[in-house]
């Protein structure tokens, strides 16, 4: 056993890593229950080690201090971040891919919990930052509540890094959560977030946090139909080859029919005619009778065709639309011709926008494109 002493008692009872730059250790405080457990991370108080502590320093005495920051102190040599420790799982055993069965909402849910807790941490100096945002370093209790696991074992080898791989750190752990819905081909706006984390191009954790909220909203609304789409791209010969043989069925089934129904009709037209006798007279109803016929001079009103023609949407209308990520030499016209296969959504998807029609977009900046049948049903009410 050893001793730690800074106002309080820390006992030593495991080493998770140990090397010339840093020691990570896990001790108890007073009793040794499982409420007392903390990670102290034991680092050489040397001249090149000064940029780590003063940033550790502030952390610790800012208004807005982790609450799993337990200390700080200087003793024979060397400094101790010392913070709350949780043994428990990580979130890349509680969601394999095999377990991960959760409700989508919950996960979601959970996972924004995640990025507000990250965000939280930006204090931290950003090799520590990089360390805390692994999947590995993030933990769930049965109690679900987020636990993150303090180990800076790597905060030497970080510190030439950036938020560019937070970011990347972040978007491992999206994937890590909603990794069946990230498999999903077709699911376009989650994958447009994954791909924004990966190139770092993200200014904040709440801007990330507002893209991925939106583009679960996409996801839980088309994923099942995207996956279905993919499926059916995979069979399309066999499609088309059913499509073809059930079409030619159906016809060769109709002309059979037909005949049949215009043979029978005439022997049950021959079979049935039936006499009535009205004094001398037998009657077999073969005189069309006209006297109840109403004769009508008035027009048949008809349907007139809708058009497409200047359809204005409101920018911050509230229908489903899906991100699209403008390429250069795109125009609004082309990409209602390629989207929508009609052109004359263009005015919709402009305003919509809040652009004009022949304004000049900005390739890699993102166009909302309003779900066809949401637009139809807009305009229908």
């Amino acid at each position: 056993m050893q001793n730690f002493k800074n106002m309080s008692d820390y006992t030593l009872i495991g080493n998770l890593h140990s090397d010339e730059n840093i020691e990570v250790l896990i001790a108890f405080k007073k009793e040794n229950t499982p409420d007392n457990l903390y990670i102290l991370n034991k680092i050489p108080f040397i001249k090149q080690n000064m940029g780590i502590f003063k940033k550790f320093f502030f952390c610790f005495n800012s208004k807005n201090k982790i609450p799993e920051f337990e200390d700080l102190f200087v003793l024979d040599k060397y400094f101790y971040a010392i913070f709350k420790y949780k043994n428990c799982g990580n979130i890349k055993t509680n969601f394999s891919r095999e377990l991960c069965v959760n409700v989508f909402d919950e996960r979601c849910a959970f996972l924004e919990k995640i990025l507000m807790k990250l965000n939280s941490l930006s204090e931290l100096p950003i090799g520590a930052l990089v360390c805390v945002t692994s999947p590995e370093n993030i933990a769930i209790d049965d109690d679900k509540k987020i636990n993150i696991t303090y180990n800076f074992s790597n905060i030497f080898k970080n510190q030439n890094c950036s938020m560019a791989d937070v970011y990347k750190n972040i978007g491992n752990v999206i994937f890590t959560i909603l990794q069946i819905e990230a498999g999903v081909k077709y699911n376009k706006a989650l994958h447009v977030v994954l791909g924004k984390c990966k190139s770092g191009v993200y200014s904040s954790i709440l801007e990330l946090a507002v893209d991925l909220k939106r583009a679960a909203k996409v996801s839980k609304s088309t994923s099942l139909l995207s996956y279905l789409k993919y499926q059916l791209s995979l069979r399309k010969k066999l499609i088309t080859k059913f499509t073809e043989y059930v079409t030619v069925s159906a016809a060769v089934f109709g002309l059979v029919y037909l005949g049949y129904n215009a043979i029978t009709k005439n022997t049950q037209q021959a079979s049935s005619v039936q006499v009535v006798s009205i004094g001398d007279i037998n009657y077999t109803g073969d005189t069309e009778d006209t006297t109840d016929k109403d004769i009508s001079t008035e027009k048949k009103t008809t349907k007139t065709e809708t058009t497409n023609a200047e359809i204005n949407l409101s920018p911050g209308l509230d229908i489903e639309y899906e991100d699209y990520i403008i390429q250069s030499g795109d125009t609004i016209s082309g990409i209602c011709e390629r989207y929508y296969k009609d052109v004359t959504l263009a005015t919709a998807v402009s305003s919509f926008n809040n652009l004009s029609v022949n304004e000049k977009l900005i390739a890699g900046s993102l166009l909302k494109l309003p779900n066809k049948t949401a637009i139809a049903l807009y305009t229908s009410n």
